[in-house]
């Protein structure tokens, strides 16, 4: 073990604790934007996937936190839309933290807990991006191609961006929102 290891874990766990503080920033920008686009969050939560295998240090740090939105009003047959967003620190697509963006359709009534449920018990989306090209910032697939991200989708729409893209909560309100547009229908009015 290295000398001052105490003091070393401390500073580095307060700058990993900074670090989420801006995460927090950024998703509830998200969902201030997110809102006056007619879609919220479906719970308070965020979605946080961790290993405890004690042979897996390398996973043990948190590698992604995800949260799911739906439209405000659902017409009691259950959601017709969703919108995932995820923050990246340590993509497999990319050699800096992403936001990632996704778009669905499902193909039957799905209800908030059922989404909650497999986007929870599934894989986290940024992986489709991490199967194509390196560097590949856009995905879309059929749900043959992302069986284990979200199966109650007939097509999922992916877009990462770099946080840098990410200045302020007008940046976000411009860069997601008009991306949402570009692929929804009248799903999320």
């Amino acid at each position: 073990m290295e000398e001052n290891l105490g003091r070393k874990i401390y500073e580095a766990s307060c700058f990993i604790n900074d670090i989420y503080k801006q995460v927090q920033a950024l998703l509830l920008a998200c969902d201030a934007a997110f809102d006056r686009a007619g879609l919220v969050p479906i719970s308070n939560e965020v979605e946080l996937h961790r290993a405890r295998n004690i042979y897996e240090a390398g996973a043990w740090s948190q590698r992604a936190v995800g949260r799911i939105y739906v439209p405000r009003r659902l017409d009691g047959e259950g959601i017709n839309a969703f919108v995932a967003v995820e923050v990246h620190l340590r993509p497999k697509s990319a050699t800096q933290a992403v936001l990632v963006l996704a778009y669905a359709e499902p193909s039957e009534g799905a209800t908030p807990p059922e989404l909650a449920r497999e986007y929870r018990d599934g894989d986290w989306l940024e992986d489709l991006l991490s199967k194509g090209a390196p560097g590949q910032t856009e995905w879309r697939g059929g749900r043959a191609a992302h069986d284990k991200h979200l199966s109650l989708a007939d097509e999922l729409k992916l877009k990462s961006w770099s946080l840098t893209a990410f200045t302020d909560e007008s940046a976000v309100e411009q860069v997601l929102v008009a991306k949402l547009r570009e692929w929804a229908t009248q799903k999320l009015k």
